[in-house]
């Protein structure tokens, strides 16, 4: 029997085409799945993967619907090549391996193990939890960046603080018009910030950053890239809690806010971008 009958075929995609794919796809409509090592994984990750050690996966771990695409990463190409082959052995319609070092891709990378930050919320949490938790991260957020405003001298930076605070704004209306319409009462806003008064998007709590990060930040291309930072840590703990959620309404709210952080990164990577034309 040829090796090639025994293996099942398995395309391998580009980063480029792979990062394409991602954008142009609703967050839930596809699976990105890390099957390298624990310790692996909580030094870095991309934004929204799905940790499974290619070890567990064959050993049938993890909660992956063969229905989806699934994009499929290691370090270096060969446990992914591994389990995307297992994977179509096993009846998934679309597998995608990239076979190269993830480093390059996206350029940003998240460290934190794969449960961090979880207990935000818990599973069984009712649609108003979902909704007060995103609003209140969201909220945090905005904070953290007009605490820097308010430290900063330089205009140029001063004028990207406030644009990133303005951004979530935008989160915040589509928080409160989605509670009203879908509960049909009105949303108490201080009642949220009462209950959740330090929590930040991406779950880390903002009482010290703006002290601690203000001074790290020489010029505006620090700042936008500590936003993408932050905007991928938000999506890929978006994306974690809507992989937990019992509740439909509450995951696709989470899948929702994924959504919309993942357009915010391509906001601030192209503000990012054309920022660096401008001074190259």
């Amino acid at each position: 029997m040829k090796w090639n009958n025994v293996i099942e075929p398995v395309e391998v995609i580009t980063e480029e085409k792979a990062r394409a794919f991602m954008d142009s796809s609703p967050t839930g409509s596809y699976q990105l799945l890390d099957v390298r090592l624990h310790e692996e994984y909580e030094e870095e990750h991309l934004p929204g993967a799905t940790l499974i050690p290619l070890s567990e996966l064959m050993e049938g771990a993890g909660d992956l619907d063969s229905n989806k695409p699934t994009i499929v990463y290691c370090r270096s190409g060969g446990r992914s090549r591994a389990a995307s082959q297992w994977l179509v052995e096993q009846g998934f319609k679309e597998v995608y391996d990239i076979g190269s070092n993830i480093a390059n891709w996206l350029g940003i990378q998240l460290e934190g193990e794969y449960d961090y930050d979880l207990g935000l919320i818990k599973p069984d949490a009712d649609f108003p939890d979902a909704f007060t938790l995103a609003y209140a991260m969201e909220e945090g957020l905005q904070r953290f960046y007009l605490e820097l405003l308010a430290k900063e001298t330089d205009e140029k930076k001063k004028a990207v603080y406030r644009q990133l605070a303005d951004y979530e704004d935008l989160h915040k209306d589509n928080l409160k018009k989605g509670f009203e319409s879908n509960l049909g009462k009105k949303f108490d806003v201080e009642s949220v910030l009462t209950t959740y008064n330090d929590m930040m998007e991406g779950g880390n709590k903002n009482k010290k950053s703006p002290f601690e990060v203000g001074p790290r930040m020489k010029d505006v291309k620090d700042i936008y890239s500590l936003s993408l930072a932050i905007e991928a840590q938000s999506f890929d703990l978006y994306v974690r809690l809507a992989n937990k959620a019992e509740s439909k309404e509450s995951k696709a709210l989470f899948l929702n806010m994924a959504d919309e952080e993942k357009t915010h990164m391509n906001f601030v990577s192209r503000e990012l971008s054309r920022h660096l034309q401008q001074v190259a």
